[in-house]
């Protein structure tokens, strides 16, 4: 017998129309928020009464509540997640049993697996391997990206850090579903997943409010920070209210807290009212890594141990055409390509001489140049290789939230001669 998990009732079809497939051998079990037989029972239900269990939720909100919740599988057992949207099966636990029953699912529901290749455990299932590279994947394989937003794109397996900080400030006449009510509507307005965030955030004494409680249930028990009022008072916030710190000793809660609870980050969602209650969202500083390569004339045959390195483990890699082609054999799949070309003209196939302009953009339509695009995705958190060639003048990184590591370029020189031997003898 399978059992299949609906972690809430929008994807209650998808179980249903698996288990149509399977009438005999499967049983849908549909959790909700609303009653005691929520995620959390209904997972832990499932894997202590079935060998083979299919959970329909996001990869991370399943990951969540095994983690979260220590729930475990026998073993032997198989688990595996189908994405919400109809685009994969990813096997989480069970080896060539889950991988086949994975194989299973996609005849009926259409979904592509993804295998990992690595090995799992119930309690820890694999996110994504460092570095994410399986052998044998082809070049067209899914890509596993992480990012803290909505989907970008119809392209990819997407995983969601726990990078967003909500900070929270509820009354005595908030009700209890107010703020989880509020957090829903600002999280969809700016384009942001529940899935990503990691804590909640309020001024001291509101932790055991109702509505902050009822929040933090509803988000799979993410952990709530608590802040002195005056600690608040000192956080530069861009909304203060005179109102707000006449009642609470603080002219700000939600935004205060959010920023309080992410020591380094940023606002990224400004506070937003109900009748009673406030939220806002910031984002925990995430530093990335940009490493900087001169392949030298001599091209990519002669890079060294720690250029080759710092290739297999970019998520992208930016430079001229000629020379990011060049280094394409020796990237993982799916590394992000970024040719920048240089500016100027070139001769088109009909002889006439048209503009070149830069092939990138930094994402609000406004033309960069290699270093410019380096330096964006690298400011998003992204590792960055930035390749130049022989002919190019060293880069000038401008500084940023990002490590900058210089590769030297590889030596084509002979070695030095060795010394002369000393004279046999003393010379005295």
């Amino acid at each position: 017998m399978i059992g299949l998990v609906a972690i809430d009732g929008a994807v209650g079809p998808l179980a249903a129309e698996l288990h149509a497939a399977w009438p005999e051998s499967s049983r849908v079990h549909v959790a909700s928020i609303g009653n005691c037989f929520q995620a959390p029972d209904a997972m832990s239900f499932a894997l202590g009464r079935y060998r083979r269990v299919v959970a329909f939720a996001p990869l991370p909100t399943v990951v969540s509540l095994l983690r979260h919740w220590h729930l475990e599988a026998p073993r032997g057992a198989s688990l595996l997640c189908v994405d919400p949207r109809r685009r994969w099966v990813i096997p989480l636990a069970g080896g060539e049993a889950a991988e086949e029953l994975a194989r299973e699912v996609q005849l009926v529901l259409g979904v592509t697996p993804v295998f990992t290749g690595y090995p799992s455990s119930p309690g820890h299932p694999p996110i994504t391997p460092s570095p994410p590279f399986v052998p044998g994947t082809s070049a067209d394989a899914p890509v596993l990206r992480v990012v803290d937003w909505e989907d970008p794109g119809e392209s990819d397996v997407l995983v969601f850090p726990r990078t967003l900080v909500v900070g929270i400030g509820a009354g005595s006449g908030t009700e209890t579903a107010e703020v989880m009510r509020l957090l829903t509507d600002t999280l969809e307005a700016a384009g942001l997943d529940r899935s990503s965030v990691a804590r909640l955030a309020t001024v001291t004494g509101k932790a055991d409010h109702p509505a902050v409680r009822w929040a933090a249930s509803c988000l799979t028990g993410v952990p709530v920070d608590e802040h002195p009022a005056p600690r608040l008072a000192d956080v530069p916030v861009p909304n203060p209210s005179d109102l707000v710190g006449t009642a609470v000793g603080t002219a700000s809660v939600a935004e205060a807290a959010a920023l309080a609870s992410a020591p380094g980050g940023r606002l990224v969602v400004a506070k937003r009212k109900s009748a009673t209650a406030t939220v806002a969202i910031a984002r925990a500083a995430v530093r990335g890594r940009l490493a900087v390569i001169d392949v030298g004339p001599d091209g990519p045959d002669r890079l060294g141990p720690r250029a080759l390195t710092e290739l297999r483990n970019a998520s992208a890699v930016v430079g001229r055409p000629n020379t990011v082609e060049a280094l394409a054999d020796l990237l993982r799949p799916g590394t992000r390509q970024v040719a920048v070309a240089v500016p100027g003209t070139v001769r088109s196939a009909s002889g006439r001489v048209v503009p070149w302009a830069y092939a990138a953009e930094d994402g609000t339509g406004t033309a960069v140049d290699h270093i410019g695009a380096a330096t964006r995705l690298a400011a998003h958190g992204h590792t960055v290789v930035l390749v130049t060639h022989g002919n190019d003048a060293a880069p000038s990184v401008p500084p940023g939230p990002y490590d900058v590591h210089h590769v030297p370029r590889p030596t084509t020189e002979p070695a030095p001669p060795a010394p002369p031997a000393p004279p046999a003898g003393d010379p005295a």
